[in-house]
């Protein structure tokens, strides 16, 4: 569990001398502290950054969080009052359901309007809110991550509600990132278990994005953001069964895995290293719920979930390929809008979703249009690129068999709360339709189909694995 500095200096090492590093961005992340007692290095990581006597905000939503046998956050605020002024941020309710939608950033906005610096302790959602937070102000920011639970921490993003749709938006890179052995392995293993669900999308977004570039949609793919973070797959399916049990130099060596594809979002510029479809239909989930004032499940054990699922169309959509060929879809704009509206509308009766959604896919249709001769070569050319995707993907099975030896879960019943069938039909039918980003649900709907009998197919596909509903 040592200091993963070295690990960064390595990184802008690779970084700078990467063939593609034209495609990259400056690796923005000042420091990562990890270790068994990290937490006793936050007092001067913010000196080195403001001066004594600043007045510090300390974001945290309202939830108690342990640190071994005592509590986490009035600990922070004692280490930080020694050299500093504090001013409590809160976010949320009572019991820590905090959402980032507008109101809920422009309210944190004000609240720390006027300090020196942010120290964010938390984990997910109000990260996202600090480094939001932090850009919107440009201040020192300085996160306490508290679980090992996404890979969101270490990047310049934050996914923001807009319009009741989650949005990838720029945001901050942290200064320090602190990985505290004993606060990590406080947090609820299904924390953890959810941080293993995140970092397994890289099997399926990873060959998302080549697939975008392949067909013209995103012309931004670079092999070395996505290696950043799948050199570490092997590892990550290894480290698995450690998961299961009290290891804490497991959960703080999954940290700094989700670092690393952090970092890798963040030098790419956007967050598809690491999210393709099996993020869109977690999104989907989660869109669901707030419609319904419910709560869901950690993000990043329906990403884990959804990964397998997502695995299984890609390995589908190989097979019919090997055996049919690509025969290629250009549908009518009028007719996949129709489409967005009826996935959205029961969702948000106002339509401001849908509009929202509608707007985003309404672009990538529009370059898939434009594309079309190139797209007919790549057709028939296919067997070139399929080589490339074959060393991103991984067998489905494995996947499987690495998240049940950590004790995570594979089907979206086991989330919890769990996922009813019908909603997790309707988020897989209609992930492509939330956003621009291109991925293997788009391709499946623009060549063998993307119906409820394909969805029900892949679905029987999951269940004779230990997956799926």
């Amino acid at each position: 569990m040592g200091a993963t500095t070295d690990l960064l200096g390595a990184l802008r090492e690779r970084l700078a001398a990467a063939p593609d590093a034209d495609r990259l961005r400056p690796l923005g992340l000042g420091r990562v502290i990890a270790g068994p007692d990290a937490l006793a290095e936050l007092p001067a990581a913010v000196a080195a950054l403001v001066p004594a006597g600043a007045e510090v905000a300390l974001l945290a939503d309202r939830m108690p969080m342990r640190r071994g046998e005592e509590d986490l956050k009035p600990a922070v605020r004692a280490l930080l009052e020694a050299d500093f002024e504090v001013r409590p941020v809160e976010a949320g309710p009572a019991d820590g359901d905090v959402h980032a939608d507008e109101e809920t950033l422009a309210a944190l906005t004000a609240a720390a309007a006027g300090v020196a610096a942010i120290v964010t302790v938390a984990s997910g959602t109000v990260a996202d809110l600090g480094k939001a937070i932090a850009a919107a102000h440009r201040l020192p920011h300085l996160i306490v991550q508290t679980a090992a639970s996404v890979n969101g921490f270490a990047d310049d993003q934050s996914v923001l509600l807009r319009s009741g749709v989650k949005r990838t938006t720029p945001s901050r890179w942290p200064d320090v990132l602190l990985l505290d052995g004993p606060t990590l392995l406080a947090a609820p293993r299904p924390m953890s278990l959810a941080g293993l669900g995140d970092l397994v999308s890289m099997f399926t977004a990873s060959p998302d994005w080549l697939l975008a570039s392949a067909v013209g949609i995103d012309e931004s793919y670079a092999p070395t953001a996505v290696a950043i973070g799948r050199d570490h797959g092997e590892e990550l399916l290894e480290l698995a069964p450690r998961l299961a049990g009290d290891d804490a130099a497991a959960v703080v060596r999954l940290a700094e895995i989700l670092a690393v594809s952090g970092i890798a979002m963040g030098v790419a510029g956007r967050t598809a290293p690491s999210s393709g479809m099996e993020h869109t239909v977690s999104h989907l989930i989660e869109m669901a719920a707030a419609s319904r004032g419910a709560q869901t499940a950690l993000h990043g054990a329906k990403v884990g979930v959804t990964t397998i699922v997502a695995a299984l169309v890609w390995e589908r959509l190989r097979a019919r390929i090997e055996a049919d060929g690509l025969e290629l879809r250009f549908p009518e704009p009028a007719a996949m809008e129709a489409r967005v509206r009826r996935a959205f509308d029961p969702l948000d009766p106002s339509g401001a979703m849908a509009a929202e959604c509608w707007s985003d896919y309404a672009r990538k249709l529009e370059r898939w249009q434009a594309n079309r001769s190139r797209l007919e070569r790549l057709a028939r050319e296919w067997g070139a690129l399929q080589p490339r995707l074959d060393q991103l993907t991984v067998d489905p099975a494995r996947l499987v068999a690495a998240m049940r030896t950590a004790g995570a879960p594979t089907r979206f019943s086991e989330l919890d709360p769990a996922v009813d069938p019908d909603t997790a039909r309707w988020a897989l039918a209609n992930c492509h339709l939330m956003r621009d980003r291109f991925t293997i649900a788009d391709l499946a709907c623009f060549s063998s189909g993307w119906e409820e009998a394909d969805v029900e197919a892949v679905l029987g596909e999951a269940a004779s694995l230990g997956a799926g509903l």
